[in-house]
């Protein structure tokens, strides 16, 4: 499978912190970096039964850094707010228990036994997300190929059969 057809555009949504859709080719640039404002981000267009409903390929395993941008962008995409994120401690740098987000805070919390390869994000309004996370350090490819498996609203696999450790 080639670079060209894991980019073409799917049906999912792909968000950035400024723009609530974006192509991945956009996440590279040919001569410019990609400021870590960009989001790489997809989530499934629709309810999905698996055990993922999206993923996230985060700049840096520095979650503080790293979700409020996130969550801005989830939020937009979903209609709502996540008010409470989930994660594996033993993947990210250390979190405070709250984040702020403008001018209101989101909850956050650990479980030693949770998938490294994933966060859940508790929506207002009781709706739960789980997010593949791609490891920052993935190469394009990889992460690509895993991001569009994610989002695939008929995807079965869990974060561990689609990301092996």
């Amino acid at each position: 499978m080639s670079i060209s057809s894991l980019a073409r555009p799917r049906p999912h949504h792909r968000v950035t912190a400024a723009s609530p859709r974006v192509h991945p080719e956009s996440w590279f640039g040919a001569v410019q970096p990609v400021p870590e404002a960009v989001v790489r981000l997809e989530i499934a267009p629709e309810a999905t039964e698996g055990p993922v409903q999206g993923a996230w390929w985060p700049w840096s395993r520095d979650l503080a850094v790293q979700a409020p941008a996130l969550l801005s962008a989830v939020g937009s995409a979903c209609g709502t707010s996540v008010v409470h994120l989930v994660y594996d401690r033993l993947s990210w740098d250390p979190v405070p228990h709250r984040l702020p987000l403008g001018d209101r805070y989101v909850k956050t919390g650990w479980f030693d036994l949770a998938d490294p390869h994933q966060v859940s994000l508790h929506l207002y309004g009781g709706r739960r997300l789980v997010l593949l996370v791609v490891p920052p350090e993935a190469g394009r490819r990889t992460a690509l190929r895993a991001m569009h498996q994610a989002a695939d609203r008929h995807n079965r696999l869990t974060p561990g059969q689609i990301l092996p450790r």
